[in-house]
């Protein structure tokens, strides 16, 4: 069926068939039309099958030629139905009128066949579940007291004999009919129950899926991909005992210049630049966040080593980020300022220690930016720059590694 429908798109591309592959956010709209395709093919089948039995098992000529009529009618208003849905940009409102039709048609071929059969009770439960797949509550609960009334009337004057169905069917034929449409019914009800529960479950799943997805948009940067505020901010949050962890704050030198001259595309793609090139000098388990504009956070887990080492990797850092820059025909060159701090070396307060290491960065760009400088150090005291030898340039994260083997020596 799936693929029926799907090669029926292929058929006609100016329909409205929605194909579902699997991972396809449907609308409202596009689910409700796809249980009106289903639901008109279904229509179309049973009714035609109906039918076909109706004047097979019948033998009398003026009956089975009624029911042929009724039948044709019903074949009809299914394949309507299948077009509006196919086609028409908003269905429901004919949905509702051929769906109101074909209950008229149902309810007049029991008043002038005579009476009410098993066959008829065997049709009018699915009524009101059709309205509960294809329309809204207020439609579902129309059709149900409607079919309701109409068949309690008829029961009324079958009981009082004035309704009882005139004409004579064999018992074996009856049995039969009844059977089948009794079976047919229950099968529309559970396929549509079925539906009903697969198209819900898996809106939920897309659901969760998005509500997961708009978390991590809620946490990374949209330009960047790197971790934002809130993501650092949980990283804090989430601070266990005995947990230790090393805050550079990065600052560009000379980002502003960059847009002034080259615009805010070409700053836009030195920001993603330079993000690639933080990704590929820290552990995949530090923490790489960027506060906002050209302002950037590593939190390094579980540094063993000493205050001035760390510096010294943040140098490191500094060559790399004022490394030449290609964008279209241009050369974009910037330089970085650092400012380092310890948790709990510094403070006890995570959020304290990112304000120090702020501070210390604002030192740093005082001193003449283009270093790092620790916060509480000397060289933060006196405002004096500092000369650290910077190892040669690479873009290799190894040599990053070997270069930092004994500044950076992960626990466990």
């Amino acid at each position: 069926m799936k693929h029926f429908l799907a090669y029926l798109g292929g058929l006609f591309p100016k329909t409205h068939w929605v194909p579902d592959d699997g991972s396809l956010i449907l609308s409202t709209e596009d689910i409700h039309r796809r249980r009106m395709i289903y639901v008109s093919l279904f229509a179309f089948v049973m009714t035609a099958g109906y039918t076909a039995l109706q004047v097979t098992q019948f033998n009398f000529e003026d009956r089975a030629i009624f029911n042929l009529v009724t039948g044709t009618i019903g074949c009809i208003l299914s394949l309507v139905s299948l077009k509006v849905s196919l086609w028409r940009k908003r269905p429901e409102p004919f949905i509702r009128v051929l769906l109101m039709s074909f209950s008229a048609l149902l309810w007049a071929e029991i008043y002038f066949s005579g009476g009410v059969t098993g066959y008829h009770i065997g049709i009018l439960p699915l009524l009101p579940v059709v309205a509960a797949i294809l329309l809204t509550a207020r439609d579902t609960i129309m059709f149900t007291v409607l079919n309701v009334v109409v068949v309690a009337a008829f029961a009324i004057l079958a009981f009082e004999g004035r309704f009882i169905p005139l004409f004579d069917i064999p018992t074996d034929s009856d049995i039969l009919m009844t059977s089948i449409i009794i079976a047919i019914s229950i099968v529309g009800c559970g396929g549509a129950a079925v539906m009903l529960v697969q198209q819900s479950e898996k809106v939920n799943r897309q659901l969760l899926e998005l509500v997961e997805y708009q978390s991590h948009l809620a946490a990374h940067d949209h330009l960047t991909g790197l971790g934002n505020r809130i993501s650092l901010q949980k990283r804090f949050e989430g601070i266990e005992n005995n947990e230790s962890f090393d805050i550079l704050l990065i600052d560009l030198d000379g980002f502003k210049a960059v847009n002034d001259t080259h615009g805010h595309n070409a700053g836009d793609f030195l920001i993603k630049a330079m993000a690639d090139r933080l990704r590929e000098v820290t552990d995949g388990q530090d923490l790489l966040v960027r506060l906002g504009g050209d302002e950037f956070v590593i939190l390094l887990e579980d540094v063993d080593g000493t205050l001035g080492s760390v510096r010294k990797y943040a140098e490191y850092l500094i060559d790399i980020v004022s490394r030449p820059y290609r964008w279209n025909q241009a050369v974009l060159r910037v330089s970085a300022s650092i400012g380092h701090a310890r948790f709990p070396h510094h403070g006890s307060n995570p959020s304290k220690v990112l304000s120090l290491a702020d501070k210390a960065l604002y030192a740093a760009k005082d001193a003449g930016k283009a270093q790092c400088i620790t916060y509480g150090s000397e060289t933060y005291l006196n405002l004096g720059r500092v000369e650290t030898p910077r190892p040669q340039s690479s873009d290799s994260k190894r040599k990053v590694a070997a270069f930092t083997a004994n500044l950076r020596q992960k626990s466990g």
